[in-house]
């Protein structure tokens, strides 16, 4: 069964009774294993529970192909429903699933595959998808920005908290791409802010400061304050880490149209640290002053070159083959020199 976009959260409250196989696989690991996580609970209280849960890797599979079928075919001790989980599966396990799905045990187990990215030709995927009614396959992508601020929004909401527009894009821009990662900053920031009703941004500033989302922001303060070499060390440091190069233009994109608005009220005749002064939300003050040299340093044409550069580097990263990490950084390392064409 493939599920369209509108069909997974759904399938995931209330999964088809019928499907005994569900494949989870995707770009983002850390929905991958909060998406397996949920579901595993819905079988068994106790994920741990030796007697329900067996864990199995996809090299075992491979290496032991009938050890699939085995377990599945096991009764659950003490009674329950019987849980099979398969983490970091292989392409080369759709053998073996195939087998099992073409002679089901008669139990009700639920067999639970944690897949990578598996691409479109991937034997596992197409088995899930589409050769069998019994299994059902789960795609996990990187959320792009609407839907990170929904989610941002949704995890704040269930802490008793909520976070501005302005605050939600900022957080959508700057956290890690990957789920896990993400939650787990949002829970730190929900325990700091605990007590209040909505999030600022000096909670945000004082809680993820050494977290990749301040990482991000000093990178693009270097970028347009012209600091090649700490922009470099940044996007080093940040590729390292696995930071989607989108999340970073992104980033960029919206420091570069609150400069652009900066520079507009500059032009009509503020003073560069009245036009920071004026945007909305407010400039954290620590950079204020970085920015009203930023705003001086950059004319608006120059500005308006660079947005359009960084959209088309997004569109850019975002097509199969494409360098992403190398495009980024040139642009950005190009950018500390004050050029945008």
């Amino acid at each position: 069964m493939k599920l369209a976009t509108s069909q997974i959260n759904g399938f995931l409250q209330s999964p088809d009774p019928k499907v005994r196989v569900i494949l989870l696989f995707g770009p983002d690991a850390g929905l991958v294993r909060e998406r397996a996580e949920a579901l595993a609970k819905k079988i068994v209280p106790d994920v741990r529970d030796p007697f329900r849960v067996a864990q199995l890797t996809g090299a075992a599979v491979t290496e032991d192909p009938a050890r699939l079928y085995d377990e599945a075919a096991a009764q659950a001790l003490g009674g329950g429903r019987r849980l099979v989980r398969v983490q970091h599966a292989l392409d080369s396990n759709a053998a073996a699933l195939g087998k099992l799905l073409d002679d089901l045990p008669p139990n009700d187990s639920l067999i639970l595959i944690e897949g990578g990215e598996l691409e479109k030709r991937s034997k596992l995927r197409a088995l899930c998808e589409t050769d069998s009614p019994y299994a059902a396959a789960v795609p996990c992508y990187v959320e792009d920005n609407a839907q990170r601020q929904r989610t941002i929004a949704d995890i704040l909401k269930a802490e008793g908290l909520t976070a501005p527009r302005e605050i939600l894009l900022l957080l959508a821009d700057a956290l890690p791409p990957d789920r896990i990662a993400m939650r787990s900053e949002l829970e730190k920031l929900a325990l700091y802010a605990k007590g209040q009703q909505t999030v600022t941004l000096d909670d945000i500033h004082a809680v993820l400061q050494d977290s990749g989302a301040a990482e991000m922001d000093d990178l693009i303060q270097a970028v347009a304050s012209g600091d090649a070499r700490r922009a470099a060390a940044l996007l080093n440091h940040l590729f390292a880490e696995q930071t989607s190069p989108v999340a970073i233009l992104r980033a960029a994109q919206r420091h570069f149209l609150r400069l652009q608005l900066a520079r507009a009220h500059h032009d009509n005749g503020l003073s560069a640290a009245e036009a920071v002064k004026k945007l909305q939300p407010p400039v954290f003050w620590k950079v204020a002053d970085a920015m009203a040299k930023q705003v001086q340093r950059w004319p608006a044409p120059l500005i308006e070159r660079m947005l359009q550069r960084l959209y088309d580097a997004e569109a850019a990263v975002k097509r199969t083959g494409i360098p992403d990490t190398a495009l980024t950084a040139q642009l950005l390392l190009q950018a500390t020199g004050g050029r945008a064409s």
